[in-house]
């Protein structure tokens, strides 16, 4: 079977038409100011829009002059993701886009998965986002920003929890706790402390990597860990015997 040709990417355009250039100019760059302003209203940082319009539009049609509709487009999907992104994660949210995109710059660029490629995905590549579109589908589902927004940011290397986790030890775990912690409180009868180790099952499940098999958990760990303590609760109700709840939580 012969091996696959690797995907090589087009050669940067020597000129771009006049027509192109104008429609940059109309629709992109005169946009580019207010762009890059509400882009800082959200991350709390100067941010600069950088786009190789002669690379990127070497994958258009040769009839196709709306360079500067099509960039604003894609542009306009990022904003509308970023938003999702920081209405759902807050101050996280912002903390860890700006310690992933560390050069606070927005591109467009081919994927070079080539025909494996997705219609269009983000990455974060040396510090810039970058929108990735397929090499046949420019402008394309330019929308279509919001599910790949959070892969990019955590693909990002950090120390520490990921993202996802820290949400959800945050909101489904911290916000929920103190309560089961008082339920299982009153039927001991005796002050309990609540000990989630975090750390290490988060340290455990990230070494353990593809042999895990739900590859949603790190977004269910709080929700996760507080049903264990939750499941104790219930035990401990059910049993109804004080003598049998004094066994269990009296040393």
């Amino acid at each position: 079977m012969p091996k696959p040709v690797p995907f090589a990417p087009k050669p940067a355009m020597a000129k771009l038409p006049l027509a192109v250039r104008k429609d940059i100019r109309d629709n992109f760059d005169a946009k580019k100011e207010d762009f890059q302003g509400r882009i800082k209203e959200l991350v709390g940082a100067d941010f600069t829009i950088n786009i190789n319009a002669a690379e990127v539009w070497a994958y258009a049609e040769e009839s196709n002059t709306s360079a500067g509709t099509c960039f604003s487009g894609y542009v306009e999907g990022f904003i509308s993701a970023l938003k999702t992104f920081m209405n759902k994660f807050d101050e996280n949210g912002k903390a860890y886009f700006n310690e992933a995109v560390t050069q606070s710059e927005l591109t467009l660029t081919v994927n070079p998965l080539g025909d494996k490629g997705e219609t269009i995905t983000s990455a974060v590549k040396d510090g810039v986002y970058c929108i990735m579109f397929r090499h046949d589908r420019l402008g394309y589902n330019q929308n279509w920003l919001d599910d790949t927004m959070l892969p990019a940011i955590e693909s990002a290397p950090r120390e520490g929890f990921s993202l996802s986790a820290k949400n959800s030890i945050e909101n489904d775990y911290e916000a929920e706790v103190d309560e089961v912690r008082d339920a299982i409180t009153k039927l001991c009868g005796t002050e309990f402390t609540l000990d989630p180790n975090f750390e290490e099952i988060y340290s455990v499940l990230t070494a353990s990597g593809e042999k895990v098999n739900d590859k949603t958990w790190q977004a269910r760990i709080g929700a996760t860990v507080l049903s264990y303590f939750k499941g104790l609760q219930y035990q401990l109700e059910r049993q109804g015997s004080y003598i049998l709840v004094e066994s269990i939580c009296v040393e």
